[in-house]
């Protein structure tokens, strides 16, 4: 097992995952910015007296590959693993959607879209069985996976006609080097950021809830699409970590709670990391678990139907969910190694 990227949040929180996974031998991790330099350089809560290693070591070393790269590398450096007989999940957006949906919204021209079709959408509670053996996962982000997780029971049940989601996120999805996240900018602050229909994560929102849309329960992840349109506002909060998606769903037919409940609560019943709740979720219940908390509401006074939905971005959201298609690849229980429970306060 390796990882690249390994001074990246997600790489430190995966680092911290697999340590303690049982059928896990962490051979090597991997940083530009600190290669030969001992783990606790970037990450003084991780013990470990090894050095953070080249790129082509940890390439070379291990069997399966986690890349926890910045967009637009590992669409070079997945093609060689893969001929080199290795599996990869890969943390960053280069194949999660179309090429040439991903030249649009990335602006980076697609080295290996030919593997697109090979690539599995690593999100297990749409696509486990598909994920079981697969040689090469795209693993989807925080804001992703919370919306389409909390619009997906209403795709699924063929409702789903449009919504307006306003994400709010803690600053460590921003990454390391993020831009604006200095303290003294976030600090006291709240602002919402590339709004207007620009956010990169969109399409992949449309694409997840379109594919439930046309398919139902179990769906493809490159099967047909049904017509879905949403609304993104993405925020930046004062906090380190944690998600919290408020989606206002426009579905087809008369609902009511209990239906609405009854439906979200059939559709998760069988789902280790997903908790429907009779309350509103908060980011803190979730904090370093890889569990998604929902709650599904009726408006009674508009007829409106909203979702909220938390979770950890640097779990679930990110290098938990990747432990958890590891695990699903490899054969190994889905929940190994992964925490359902929280840290409070």
């Amino acid at each position: 097992m390796g990882i690249l990227g390994a001074s990246g949040y997600g790489g430190g929180e995966l680092i911290r995952l697999l340590k303690a996974h049982p059928q896990v031998e962490l051979v090597g991790f991997s940083s530009r910015k600190h290669e030969g330099k001992p783990l606790a350089s970037a990450w003084p809560q991780l013990w470990d007296e090894r050095a953070f290693a080249s790129q082509e070591e940890v390439l070379e070393e291990a069997e399966v590959l986690f890349l926890a790269l910045p967009n637009g590398l590992a669409m070079g450096i997945a093609p060689r693993a893969l001929e080199a007989g290795k599996r990869v999940i890969d943390l960053s957006g280069d194949f999660r959607l179309p090429p040439e949906v991903y030249e649009a919204w990335y602006g980076i021209p697609h080295q290996s879209p030919g593997l697109f079709g090979e690539a599995v959408y690593g999100l297990p509670e749409l696509h486990r069985e598909e994920v079981r053996g697969a040689r090469l996962v795209a693993n989807p982000g925080c804001y992703v996976t919370a919306a389409t997780l909390a619009l997906a029971p209403l795709a699924a049940e063929g409702v789903l006609r449009g919504a307006f989601v306003v994400g709010l996120s803690g600053v460590s999805g921003a990454g390391r080097e993020g831009e604006g996240t200095f303290f003294a900018e976030v600090n006291e602050n709240l602002k919402p950021y590339k709004v207007g229909g620009t956010h990169r994560h969109i399409p992949e929102m449309e694409r997840n809830l379109g594919r439930l849309l046309a398919q139902g329960r179990p769906v493809r992840t490159h099967g047909p699409l049904g017509e879905v349109r949403l609304s993104f506002v993405p925020h930046l909060v004062p906090m380190t970590r944690g998600i919290l998606v408020t989606a206002e769903a426009e579905v087809a037919g008369a609902w009511d709670q209990k239906r609405l409940e009854e439906l979200y609560r059939g559709f998760y019943a069988e789902e280790p990391f997903v908790r429907v709740l009779d309350r509103l979720p908060e980011t803190k219940g979730t904090l370093g678990s890889n569990r998604v908390d929902l709650r599904p509401l009726l408006e009674a006074r508009t007829g409106r139907i909203l979702v909220f939905a938390a979770l950890d971005n640097l779990v679930k959201g990110m290098a938990g969910q990747a432990v958890q298609n590891f695990n699903l690849m490899m054969g190994f229980p889905e929940s190994l190694a992964l925490p359902r429970e929280g840290i409070w306060p």
